[in-house]
C-alpha cells in the first residue's frame, strides 16, 4: 500500500481547505452549537462542494458522481471531519445511504433519490435503534404489515440525529409476523412528513438539541419504498451499516485536538507532552486502520471486521485525547463551546464533552469487538 497521497490529491486538500477557511465562522463547531443560520451554511457549504465536483466523486458518473478513487474521497472525509463536519448530516447520503440505494436500489428509486444527495441539497435521517433495540439490532419490533399496496408502520425508534428537519428516512422494521431476530425484516426509504410520523425532540446534557425519537402510528409507506426485498432487510442494513463505519475519518479531528492542546501552556508539564505524544503515535495507528479499509474498497474487497477494528481504535482515540484535555484544562474542558472563557473556539470543549459517546453511537464498542473476534479472530460467539 502506497501511504502517500499524490501531488493531485494533495492539492485537492489544500483547496478544500481553503473553501472551509474561508466560509466557516471562528466559532464554528458543528451544526448543532451555534445559531439556527448555521444549518443554513451547512447546506451552502455543502451545494458549493457539489457544484465542484466533490460531495460524490467516488460514485459512478451516471448517479452524479466522477467515479473517482476511494483515496480522493479520503481527503474529502479528513478535511470535514476534522473541521467539525460542515456537512452536517449530509454525510450520511454521501458515506452510506446513496451508496445502498445504488447497491439495492430500484431504477425508479436511483432516479429519485441520488440526484439530490448528489447535489448536496436533501437530509436523511436513519431510523434503526428502538427504546429496546439499540446494540441488539435484531431485537426490533417496529412493524411494517404488509397491506395491498402498502405497509403500515406502527412503533418507535429513538437517538434519531437530523430527525427534526430530515426529509426522507431510511427505517428497518419487521414485516413478516411471528418473526423473530434477523428474519422477515424490511427496509423502507421513506418520506418523514407522512401522516403517523410524528417527531419528538430528545434532551440531552450535550448542548443544543440534537436527538429525537419518531412514533409511528399507522404511517402508510408504499410498496415501492422497499430497498431490496421483504424480507432481506437484515441482508440490507448490514451492507448499509458497513459503508456508514469507514466512510469518516475520526482520527482526523483527534489530531487537530491534540495540537491545540499542544499549544497551551499548560501542556508545559514533561508528563502531558508524553501523553500528547503517545496519543498522536496512536492517531497514527487509526489512521493506518482506516487507510487499510479504505485500501480493500480500492481493490473491490469488501470490509467485515476490518472497519470494526479502525472504528474501535478511533473512538478509543477520541477518549484517551479528551483524558489529556480533562487534565490539562481541569473543569474547563467541559464548559459551553461558546462560553467566552472557551479555549481555541470551543472546539476542545465540544469534543471533549462528546468523547464519551464514540463508544456507544453508530455500533457499540462491544459490538464492534464481537465483530472482530468473531469474523476476525474466527472465535464462536457464546451467547
Amino acid at each position: 500500500m502506497d501511504l502517500d497521497f499524490s501531488e493531485e490529491q494533495e492539492q485537492f486538500r489544500a483547496e478544500l481547505r481553503a473553501l472551509l477557511e474561508s466560509r466557516l465562522p471562528d466559532d464554528w463547531v458543528g451544526i448543532f452549537h451555534g445559531p439556527d443560520e448555521y444549518l443554513d451554511l451547512s447546506f451552502s457549504i455543502t451545494r458549493e462542494m457539489a457544484e465542484r465536483g466533490w460531495l460524490t466523486q467516488t460514485w459512478p458518473e451516471e448517479y452524479g458522481g466522477r467515479g473517482a478513487s476511494n483515496w480522493r474521497q479520503v481527503v474529502l472525509q479528513e478535511e470535514t471531519w476534522a473541521y467539525f463536519e460542515p456537512r452536517g448530516g449530509q454525510y450520511m447520503g454521501v458515506n452510506w445511504i446513496g451508496p445502498a440505494i445504488i447497491r439495492f436500489g430500484t431504477d425508479e428509486q436511483k432516479m429519485r433519490f441520488l440526484p439530490r444527495i448528489a447535489a448536496g441539497d436533501v437530509q436523511w435521517a436513519q431510523l434503526f435503534s428502538e427504546p429496546g433495540a439499540g446494540s441488539d439490532l435484531a431485537a426490533l419490533r417496529t412493524k411494517a404489515t404488509p397491506t395491498g399496496d402498502a405497509f403500515i408502520v406502527n412503533g418507535e425508534k429513538i437517538w434519531t440525529s437530523y430527525g427534526d428537519y430530515a426529509e426522507y428516512g431510511v427505517l428497518l422494521a419487521r414485516c413478516e409476523a411471528g418473526s423473530e431476530r434477523h428474519a422477515g425484516l424490511v427496509v423502507l426509504l421513506i418520506d418523514m412528513s407522512t401522516p403517523g410520523i410524528e417527531v419528538k425532540p430528545i434532551a440531552t446534557p450535550l448542548g443544543k438539541h440534537k436527538l429525537n425519537s419518531v412514533v409511528f402510528t399507522d404511517a402508510v409507506i408504499p410498496a415501492d419504498a422497499v430497498l431490496g426485498a421483504p424480507g432481506d432487510g437484515w441482508r440490507v442494513a448490514m451492507a448499509s451499516l458497513a459503508f456508514e463505519r469507514v466512510g469518516v475519518a475520526r482520527y482526523a479531528r483527534s489530531t487537530r485536538i491534540l495540537g491545540e492542546l499542544e499549544r497551551l501552556p499548560e501542556a508545559d508539564r514533561p508528563e502531558i507532552q508524553r501523553d500528547i505524544a503517545t496519543a498522536l503515535a496512536g492517531a497514527r495507528v487509526a489512521e493506518l486502520m482506516s487507510y487499510l479499509v479504505v485500501d480493500m474498497k480500492e481493490r473491490g474487497e469488501v470490509p467485515t471486521w476490518q472497519g470494526s477494528a479502525a472504528r474501535v481504535h478511533n473512538v478509543t482515540l477520541e477518549q484517551r485525547v479528551s483524558a489529556i484535555a480533562d487534565r490539562v484544562l481541569g473543569p474547563m474542558a467541559i464548559v459551553d463551546s461558546h462560553d467566552t472563557a472557551a479555549v481555541e473556539g470551543g472546539e476542545i470543549e465540544d469534543f471533549t464533552r462528546l468523547a464519551p459517546t464514540g463508544t456507544v453511537t453508530a455500533g457499540a464498542y462491544e459490538i464492534q469487538m464481537g465483530i472482530i473476534a468473531q469474523r476476525g479472530l474466527g472465535l464462536e460467539r457464546i451467547r
